[in-house]
């Protein structure tokens, strides 16, 4: 004889068979916290990987710039001038080089873009949230001018920072020779500064 739920045609389960429980154990839980711990730092470090991934692209192509400048330079034999801008038409007045840059043509050597002299090149923001250039020479920091030997005017430090500020900071040194090149401390030696 069977018997009936109140309601319902389901039997009622014999009392040979048990009924499961829901739910998760403290051992699950356990598990489950441990791999969501371990996927929130993988998450953080990830950013920092990105972050970095940035600084280096936008040094590199700093790097790519200044050399082909310098190599434009030779082979015009001719001055060559790169310039921080906005418009991408012309220079402006400022040390900040991250809303992009010009690479024109510049036969007087006077680092400013005038009819007659063409634009070899445009570069947008390298994606960096400040690159300054702090230089000695024509100009302090508002252009760079390859000469027709392949050496420069100026001597000075182009400083990447991004929101990690100076621990992070990447810096593209210039001297008279013309040949950039990467440290983590600015031409003189000293750390780098975000400011």
């Amino acid at each position: 004889m069977n018997r009936y739920l109140p309601g319902s045609l389901s039997p009622l389960p014999s009392s040979r068979y048990l009924l499961k429980q829901g739910g998760y154990s403290l051992y699950d839980l356990i598990i489950t916290s441990a791999v969501a711990s371990v996927l929130g730092v993988g998450a953080m470090g990830m950013s920092s990987l990105v972050q970095d991934a940035r600084m280096a692209a936008g040094v590199n192509k700093l790097m790519t710039e200044l050399s082909l400048a310098r190599s434009e330079a030779i082979k015009r034999r001719s001055a060559i001038t790169l310039c921080a801008s906005t418009t991408s038409n012309e220079c402006q007045s400022s040390r900040k080089w991250h809303d992009g840059w010009i690479m024109f043509w510049d036969p007087n050597g006077n680092g400013r873009l005038e009819p007659g002299e063409s634009i070899l090149r445009v570069q947008d923001s390298p994606a960096i949230k400040s690159l300054n250039f702090g230089a000695w020479g024509p100009g302090t920091g508002q252009w760079v001018t390859y000469e027709a030997d392949g050496s420069t005017k100026q001597n000075g430090t182009f400083t990447f920072c991004d929101s990690r500020g100076a621990a992070k900071a990447k810096a593209v040194i210039l001297l008279g020779t013309g040949r950039p090149r990467v440290s983590a401390l600015n031409a003189s030696g000293d750390p780098l500064n975000c400011t």
